[in-house]
């Protein structure tokens, strides 16, 4: 270990473990709690976090609702909602495995202390003792979650002991193995608050880091820049270190584009569901009845017992190209219907029930609703689907292909080693990591990550003498680690104005080219989410410049350095993106994204999964399909 130098000099701290947890959201807590349930007292866990795990990851401002609760609901009839709902293409085995844990976290939460919604017969009673809780619809339950992540989060840190979490330090990327081959060793990452570099060495590894958001350029232009859906932090470094270190990865096609208030993103999903608000287009028809037809192109998906996501914007998005926009949510009536059987002291609760919605999970909507005068009991409310997110947890299913549970008869390409590791030795993920799922949520990526603490702790036991080294120099890895920073200092006094070199770029500009690229080549929101091949080609150009480029990227400070690799993780993730979308020749998302060369769904070529993996050696992509087989019966409508 090194002294601590001045910037562009910094201390390299080693660390060597057992257990590695990338990240801190809620896939990582279950990690960590559930792995220290079974490891003995000689097993190590460390876990590193970008940011500090009270308010970490795409729970940290709080949520009002948790989605995936089954109750009284079968595992299979989940397994169905979430094949419906992501357009017939989803792992019935991890789904499956999932819905048969995720109850168990939730039931950990409210132990822990987070308040839960119950009816009026069954108040005060747990609901692992039998309580009813209060549902908005039929997988998700109400609750007051304003400090729902600090309550996940503190169980971690009693779990593993505050010595053995490092926050606010960024891990960069995965370290391999000089002696195994495919064999993920450790990771690097930098503190963001100190001069340190921290070289983690492990038996496992998991990434749980997130989603990627700010891979395309986003409808917030100006004082709105920045505001998103999905946390703004998280930079595709799950998918990124998953690529780069070999991994194969599936169905990164596939995107979500959430239909949310405009301008301020606030969440739909109770407006819908628990005080059945409707929404229009702008002359007030019920846009989805009105265009039911257009849905039958897309069978069965049509029938299914909920519409799906997709086959709901695709609606939206129809009725806005033929002119007949704005589309509004029709929040008065359905406060007015509401009141017609509360009293004026139940319908006072309601509204403040439908204000705290927000101010439980998305205060800026709030905010902006203030700002221009709007009260939603009074004043209906402006829709608009926003720019795509990548992720793996919500309503969407890209990401790592992993191993699947054991004890179910599922195909042997999906079962060849502990349960959600990859394909890379020892690297196991979780939450918006894994692929070929979804619909996970907060509570199923907790019981996800409990489900990998406990194989990571069986794969240290049975792999108890490994010893890690690494491929590369500790000093060489140093050095890439801190190139931007060595860009900054070699190269900063050759211009008056620091932001203007040609030495160097500043992850800001970087970032606006990424964005630029991906909206206008790769069915952003400026051509209402359509590309083709010859579109998918000039941007796959661009990002290839752009790649070249990011050697150049510099950081005049810790913060630019963070800001530096989070966008070469976007990259990176954007061109799995682009790959996969250029792979699939259909459209399979309308919605989501449509291909106008193949305007349609090809059941018969294209029900299958898409996966990918890049040569870590080379940087060499290879694409192909993986046989898409139905575990549960599948019957819609």
């Amino acid at each position: 270990m090194s002294e601590q130098g001045s910037f562009g000099n910094p201390e390299i701290v080693e660390i060597s473990t057992d257990i590695l947890i990338v990240g801190g959201g809620m896939a990582s807590c279950g990690t960590a709690y559930e792995a220290r349930r079974w490891a003995g007292d000689d097993v190590k866990i460390t876990l590193v976090d970008k940011a500090a795990l009270d308010r970490s990851g795409a729970v940290a401002q709080g949520l009002s609702a948790i989605n995936t609760y089954l109750g009284e609901n079968s595992e299979e009839d989940y397994c169905r909602m979430v094949s419906a709902d992501l357009m017939g293409i989803t792992r019935d085995d991890l789904v499956f495995d999932v819905g048969r844990h995720v109850d168990d976290s939730v039931h950990l939460f409210e132990e822990w202390g987070l308040p839960i919604w119950k009816d009026k017969e069954t108040e005060g009673v747990a609901l692992a003792d039998g309580g009813k809780p209060v549902r908005s619809g039929r997988w998700q339950i109400m609750i007051n979650g304003e400090g729902y992540k600090t309550i996940v989060g503190e169980s971690a840190k009693k779990a593993l002991g505050i010595d053995n979490i490092y926050e606010r330090v960024f891990i960069i990327k995965l370290l391999l193995d000089a002696n195994e081959e495919n064999r993920v060793a450790g990771a690097v990452g930098v503190s963001v608050r100190e001069n340190k570099i921290y070289i983690f060495k492990a038996n496992a590894t998991v990434i749980a880091a997130g989603g990627a958001v700010n891979v395309f350029r986003p409808r917030s232009i100006g004082e709105g820049m920045g505001r998103a859906w999905y946390p703004v932090w998280n930079a595709g470094s799950t998918y990124a270190m998953a690529i780069e270190a070999g991994a194969e990865m599936t169905m990164m096609e596939n995107r979500f584009v959430p239909a949310r208030f405009k301008d301020g993103y606030g969440p739909v999903g109770a407006w819908f569901l628990l005080f059945k608000a409707q929404a229009t287009n702008g002359l007030g028809e019920n846009y989805m009845t009105k265009n039911a037809h257009m849905l039958k192109d897309f069978a069965p998906y049509d029938t299914a017992a909920v519409v799906p996501t997709c086959l709901r914007n695709h609606a939206m998005l129809h009725e806005m190209k033929e002119g007949r926009g704005p589309i509004m949510m029709d929040t008065p009536t359905a406060m007015k219907k509401l009141a017609e059987t509360m009293t004026p002291r139940e319908v006072k609760h309601l509204e403040a029930e439908a204000w705290e919605d927000f101010l439980d999970m998305c205060i800026g909507q709030a905010g902006v609703w203030a700002g221009m005068n709007v009260r939603p009991e009074e004043t209906p409310s402006e829709l608009m689907p926003t720019e795509p997110y990548l992720l793996g947890s919500h309503s969407g299913c890209c990401g790592i292909w992993v191993s699947g549970p054991e004890d179910m008869n599922s195909p042997e390409e999906w079962r060849w080693g502990y349960n959600r590791m990859t394909t890379v030795k020892g690297l196991f993920s979780a939450g918006d990591g894994v692929g070929a799922s979804g619909h996970k949520f907060s509570s199923g990526s907790h019981a996800e990550g409990r489900i990998v603490g406990k194989e990571m702790v069986r794969f240290c036991q049975d792999n108890a003498g490994y010893q890690a080294a690494f491929k590369d120099d500790i000093s060489e890895i140093a050095a890439q680690v801190y190139q931007p920073v060595t860009n900054y200092l070699e190269h900063k006094d050759k211009t008056t104005a620091e932001d203007v070199n040609p030495h160097y770029i500043t992850p800001k500009m970087f970032q606006m080219r990424l964005q630029k690229y991906m909206d206008e080549y790769v069915a952003g929101v400026s051509t209402y989410y359509m590309t083709n091949a010859k579109l998918l080609e000039v941007g796959l150009h661009h990002l290839e410049m752009l790649k070249e480029d990011s050697v150049n990227l510099r950081a005049k400070d810790l913060h630019e350095l963070l800001r530096a690799w989070e966008n070469y993780h976007r990259v990176r993730t954007a061109e799995a993106h682009l790959l996969h979308i250029q792979f699939r020749e259909e459209t399979r998302y309308p919605g989501f994204f449509y291909r106008s060369d193949f305007p349609d769904l090809d059941e018969e070529n294209w029900k299958c999964f898409v996966n990918s993996r890049m040569d870590p050696e080379t940087g060499e992509w290879s694409l192909f399909k993986r046989e898409h087989v139905d575990m549960v019966e599948k019957h819609y409508g």
